[in-house]
């Protein structure tokens, strides 16, 4: 992907935001939020299944598109624009963790549903009071002399836990960190629906009492490490079309609100933060396609380009949805107006796979500084 986008890419974002405008407006947001469901079934099922976002990145021989990094990008971008409540991010990082490790069978069997939308899969990593996407695990399996395996522990923040019909699962055994797969219905399984800063975006706290599970073959360490890129791309996505999102609402008002007789854009003090916005918006933009670019031509430089644009992204839509809420005066804080629901997804959003401090962090690691 280079800083253009191909005519491909350029459909596939129209079709999304064409979608968007027409089945998910944020009014339509707003009922979701309201009642008692994560999403709307009925907009997933056409996410998922008419556009074929849930399989965009998954190989044809498993039921999805094979289409690259960089499309799936130009996807999220829209949806990230639309705030779309979905479990996408959690079954995109679910396949790219099967994807990366070496279990067929399990790819055989779990692939080709999550393709098609009729399986919602997630990842939990995370423990609870870690801020950092590769924790220490108290997660713990234990094998038992029958060929059972069994987890007990706790995992937090897990991407749509609630709603999800299966959950790979780090935990810590006898042979170090691996993965497991965990069916909904398995026993000693307690789940908990987060209360959640975003409404957007649904999570829950997973506790695993002895609870039945199955090994998923391959290096654990090296799949999370690449899922956790994956992450920080496709959350960069979301961010990215958000920002922009923020700074054409605020444009807009800031051309039709007057005060003292001209259009609240004419004075400096609002030019400036509408130029700063755009500044964030570019320069994020530009690290976004570069982390998608490395992806798909070359993998090794994706660790070090995903880390540096949630370097940016994640402080920079921060900026710009609490200057969205700003410029738009009193009303921009109410409940009636979306302003706020940006805001919060934004600092939610910032956290996600790691905040901007430990993506700093990241990249260093990567460029061994």
């Amino acid at each position: 992907m280079s800083l253009i986008f191909t005519d491909d890419q350029k459909s596939l974002a129209q079709t999304v935001r064409r979608f968007v405008a027409q089945r998910t407006p944020l009014p339509k947001v707003r009922e979701v939020i309201g009642s008692d469901q994560a999403y709307d079934p009925e907009v997933w099922a056409q996410l998922a299944g008419e556009l074929g976002l849930a399989g965009l990145t998954i190989p044809e021989e498993y039921g999805g598109a094979g289409a690259t990094q960089a499309d799936l990008s130009a996807a999220l971008r829209e949806l990230g624009a639309g705030l779309v409540p979905s479990p996408l991010l959690a079954c995109l990082l679910a396949a790219g963790t099967l994807l990366a490790l070496d279990d067929e069978t399990v790819r055989q069997e779990l692939l080709p549903q999550i393709a098609e939308g009729g399986l919602v899969a997630t990842l939990a990593v995370s423990e609870p009071g870690d801020r950092r996407w590769i924790p220490a695990q108290p997660v713990t399996s234990a094998a038992h002399p029958d060929g059972r395996i069994t987890l007990s522990g706790m995992k937090a923040a897990v991407l749509n836990g609630a709603e999800a019909d299966v959950l790979l699962v780090q935990a810590r055994g006898p042979q170090g960190t691996r993965i497991y797969l965990v069916q909904r219905s398995a026993a000693g399984l307690t789940i908990t629906r987060d209360e959640v800063v975003d409404p957007t975006r649904s999570s829950a706290t997973v506790t695993f009492d002895s609870t039945p599970a199955r090994l998923v073959a391959g290096d654990a360490a090296a799949a999370l490490d690449h899922v956790a890129d994956l992450a920080n791309l496709a959350i960069a996505a979301e961010q990215s079309g958000a920002m922009l999102a923020c700074l054409t609402m605020t444009n807009e008002y800031a051309r039709i609100r007057y005060a003292f007789g001209q259009p609240i854009g004419a004075y400096q003090g609002v030019k400036h933060k509408l130029a700063d916005m755009y500044n964030l918006w570019a320069l994020s933009d530009a690290a976004l396609r570069e982390a998608a670019r490395a992806a798909d031509e070359e993998p090794a430089k994706l660790g070090v380009s995903a880390a540096a644009a949630r370097a940016l992204t994640s402080p920079g839509y921060l900026t710009s949805a609490k200057n969205t809420m700003l410029l738009h005066g009193g009303i921009g804080f109410t409940w009636e107006h979306d302003a706020h629901f940006f805001y919060k997804n934004a600092i939610a959003s910032n956290v996600l796979a790691g905040d901007a401090d430990y993506q700093l962090d990241r990249l260093a690691d990567k460029l061994g500084v």
